[in-house]
């Protein structure tokens, strides 16, 4: 992923360089039973209503949410202040105001596990959620996941990111290559590319969610994971776990360069973008980054579905979920905000270019808008089929979240990438794994 922007304090006005893409007035959904409304005098003398989220990959969905927001503010007469800050800082920054017990009244959580980790501190959503399924027709499971933990609405979701298969299609039918279908297909198809000088890429480090992508999902798509389907039982120590890391490193070895070891998100996103290399696994922000900076070279990049393994074709997502943390100055204010968003959600995905995928099922009804619209992009529109959460085949609660955040698989593949180990590597992982979900018992 590409990442944009720094932490930038917006006022009220939210002023941005460029007219947002698609600029909607400030509207009001019907309230159910209990949901929050303004009364004639809006939100007047609450205080400020202060959100912190993230950078958007594709800077014009920043551009029309702020200006919607402040929209929102001047006609429900609040001060709404939108904080954005670099995705990879996002989670650090909310566990600091956590702690704190003060800071945002909004957060937009990225993280998975982040709320069943913030449950006790973040109010709840249910009333927005039953509102918001009830009119949009029910929740995807994925979108649950997002949100509930505990039967508790503790975030109200709005999308999750997709992660395919990005390739040069000249390159590959220059080569007589069909497209990539499994992880068997990308070793036979990137030594091949290698040799021509074009390699594939995965970063193999702790510095990239992507790398943590691939490498959780190829170890799904072989039969093994990190934990049980009750959540609690550490099951990494499996053959199917060895067959995984035994393939990572012949498809490091007679497919990639030495460059992914040391890549950050913008490492694979580069090497397409050079013209060198054939394929990566990636949200189509890198496409959308392409066709802005490099358009003749983007007409040949085309996605595809995450590869499949022996046992099936999964990948994991990250998402974005609403929550209203039990400091806010005005609750009744954050949660009026969060329900009247949901009445212009999909403009957002429009000013995302595709990116938001969105979690309500009557969104999801083909064709989707941008994703339903271009030949290139319409694989995405199943892609919740293949989607699970961090913590799979069990939910995604917080020690499946520190798993990820402490890079446990991405390591171990850089283990046994380094040395060829396999056997160190999975009992290194087995035990820091372990470790983390005793804290939790």
């Amino acid at each position: 992923m590409l990442s944009t922007g720094a932490l930038l304090a917006l006022g009220s006005a939210c002023t941005t360089a460029t007219a947002p893409t698609a600029q909607p007035a400030a509207t009001t959904a019907p309230a159910a039973a209990g949901a929050p409304q303004a009364g004639p005098g809006g939100f007047a003398g609450s205080g400020p209503l202060k959100l912190l989220v993230q950078s958007h990959f594709v800077p014009a969905y920043d551009t029309w949410f702020d200006q919607w927001a402040s929209d929102w503010g001047t006609k429900n007469k609040v001060e709404v202040q939108v904080d954005h800050i670099l995705s990879a800082q996002l989670a650090a920054k909310i566990a600091a105001e956590v702690a704190a017990g003060a800071g945002h009244d909004i957060y937009a959580l990225t993280r998975n596990g982040e709320p069943a980790l913030y449950h006790d501190q973040m109010v709840d959503v249910g009333d927005i959620a039953k509102q918001v399924g009830e009119a949009h027709g029910g929740w995807i499971p994925l979108g649950e996941t997002l949100g509930l933990y505990q039967g508790t609405w503790h975030a109200v979701p709005e999308y999750f990111i997709d992660f395919p298969a990005l390739y040069r299609k000249d390159i590959f039918d220059a080569n007589g290559l069909a497209p990539v279908d499994t992880w068997a297909d990308l070793l036979k198809t990137g030594a091949l590319l290698k040799g021509k000088g074009n390699p594939i890429g995965i970063a193999i480090n702790q510095q990239s969610n992507d790398s943590s992508n691939s490498w959780t999902g190829c170890l799904w798509s072989f039969g093994a994971s990190t934990v049980a389907q009750d959540g609690k039982t550490v099951a990494l120590d499996v053959p199917e776990t060895r067959e995984m890391l035994h393939y990572a490193v012949d498809l490091y070895n007679q497919t990639m360069t030495p460059e992914v070891l040391s890549w950050d998100d913008t490492g694979n996103n580069l090497l397409l973008a050079s013209g060198r290399g054939s394929w990566i696994q990636n949200p189509i922000s890198a496409l959308r980054t392409m066709e802005h900076d490099t358009p003749d070279l983007a007409k040949n990049v085309y996605v595809s579905n995450t590869p499949a393994g022996p046992k099936g074709r999964m990948t994991p997502v990250t998402g974005k979920a609403w929550a209203v943390a039990n400091w806010a100055t005005s609750v009744p204010a954050a949660k009026a905000f969060i329900t009247d968003y949901y009445s212009v959600v999909g403009e957002g995905v429009k000013a995302s270019q595709g990116y938001n995928q969105p979690v309500l099922k009557d969104m999801r009804k083909k064709p989707m808008p941008i994703l339903g619209e271009d030949p290139k992009l319409t694989v995405l529109q199943d892609f919740d089929q293949v989607a699970r959460t961090v913590g799979y085949p069990g939910p995604p609660t917080a020690a499946a979240g520190e798993v990820e955040s402490n890079w446990v698989i991405p390591l171990m593949v850089g283990r046994a990438v380094n040395d060829g180990n396999v056997e160190a590597a999975v009992e290194w992982a087995t035990q820091k794994i372990q470790s983390i979900y005793a804290k939790y018992t």
